[in-house]
């Protein structure tokens, strides 16, 4: 890409740009990344709005700490059928997609355009358009493994809602991989376990890029509350109280139930522990978890959070974090926990294998078996010179995670990309 020629980039999101979940804050920060290194970047977001980002609009942090403990939804069972249905493509997403990035890219005067889309989904098929129609070269990027987290989510509906919706993801799915296999496009990955499984859908391996997630290590340190301001804006006062802690979506992937039963075994066989789950998110599966909690006696120890704006700003208060997940990409949440020295605990599963090392990094479990995570609980909470040791060496493994290392590689993506176009 030559510096000395303007170039835009398209940023398309098939969801909200001001969203909570990780793969929102992800464009946010690339965004901010482009901008501040001379690039001119237009957001395209959910029913086709769009506007051109400027580094003044970077997400200011607030100093009023405010907990959202709302319920989302009364019962699982009552979730709508939007809910199933949320990762297919939006149809009147893409077309108002279309036509207005269409109209933007025809006023937009800049030499070099070039499209990056954010999933499989709406974005996809936004970004596939308009290179078929204006010829505008495109990368489409995947945020954790599309297909598996699909399938984990709609194994909680009923079985005729799983059984349609799932045949609609899959068709679609396989019109997703027949248009990229069939057009100019690069294919990002978080992981590389992602790169193998769509090398076996036939995609060539020399157009599939894997680059993890990033996080700008110089603002979150400089955001970061002192240990004893993040517990007491939880409402911990007891200094000596251990806290475990989760902080993602509340979702089937999530897995975060598997904590919830190692945490209960973990106190009602050492009821003297002084130890605390603090769950810091929300989502639908928060009513069925609440439920839980309260019918196995163990609401005294368990506290929910709900959403929390930047919520790595309260990772100090935080001793042992815990990411249970059933399937990840290149998790956020998990760098952010390691940059903040935090002592972790983790799913043995090859999108985090690939990030922390068992025994260095973090202690690894079967996300499948409490017994293993009640294991690792009490070796950590009887164990602080290992919490520390662990919180050294994943702080020391989080500058491969930075933006300034990561962002640079899609840079270079970019390149490639326009020479080709070229």
């Amino acid at each position: 890409m030559n510096n000395n020629i303007l170039t835009s980039i398209y940023l398309i999101m098939g969801g909200e740009f001001y969203g909570t979940g990780g793969w929102a804050k992800y464009v946010k920060e690339l965004a901010y990344f482009l901008t501040s290194h001379g690039y001119q970047v237009k957001i395209v977001y959910k029913m086709g709005k769009n506007f051109s980002y400027h580094i003044k609009i970077k997400m200011n942090y607030s100093d009023n700490i405010k907990f959202n403990q709302t319920r989302v939804i009364s019962k699982l069972s009552r979730i709508s059928s939007f809910y199933w249905l949320s990762h297919l493509p939006n149809p009147l997403t893409v077309i108002l997609g279309v036509i207005r990035t269409m109209k933007e890219i025809r006023c937009d005067r800049v030499v070099q355009k070039i499209i990056h889309a954010h999933d499989l989904s709406s974005s996809f098929f936004i970004a596939f358009l308009l290179w078929k129609f204006l010829k505008v070269p495109y990368v489409v990027q995947v945020h954790g493994f599309p297909l598996r987290e699909w399938k984990i989510k709609l194994m909680r509906a009923d079985v005729l809602t799983r059984k349609f919706v799932w045949f609609l993801t899959k068709m679609l799915h396989i019109i997703a991989i027949y248009l990229i296999k069939n057009s100019s496009a690069l294919l990002l990955t978080n992981n590389n376990e992602v790169k193998s499984f769509y090398e076996g859908c036939g995609i060539s391996s020399d157009r599939i890029k894997v680059v993890p997630s990033a996080i700008n290590l110089c603002e979150h340190r400089k955001h970061l509350l002192l240990k004893k301001e993040a517990r007491k804006s939880l409402g911990l006062m007891e200094s000596e109280i251990v806290t475990i802690g989760y902080v993602g979506g509340l979702k089937p992937e999530k897995n975060v139930g598997i904590l919830i039963k190692a945490f209960e075994e973990f106190v009602k066989s050492y009821p003297d522990a002084k130890a605390r789950l603090l769950i810091i998110g929300d989502g639908p599966m928060r009513p069925v978890l609440e439920e839980y909690v309260k019918e196995h006696n163990i609401d005294g120890y368990v506290s929910f959070l709900g959403y929390v704006p930047d919520a790595y700003r309260f990772l100090n208060a935080i001793d042992i974090f815990v990411l249970p997940s059933l399937s990840e990409g290149s998790p956020i949440a998990l760098i952010e926990a390691m940059a903040c020295s935090r002592a972790i605990i983790a799913s043995n599963i090859p999108a985090i294998k690939e990030i922390v090392e068992d025994g260095r990094e973090a202690l690894l479990f079967d996300p499948h078996s409490p017994e293993q995570l009640k294991e690792a609980l009490l070796k950590l909470y009887y164990d602080p010179e290992l919490r520390k040791t662990l919180g050294k060496n994943a702080k020391e493994k989080a500058k491969q995670y930075d933006v300034n290392v990561v962002f640079p590689k899609i840079v270079k993506i970019y390149q490639r990309v326009l020479r080709k176009q070229d």
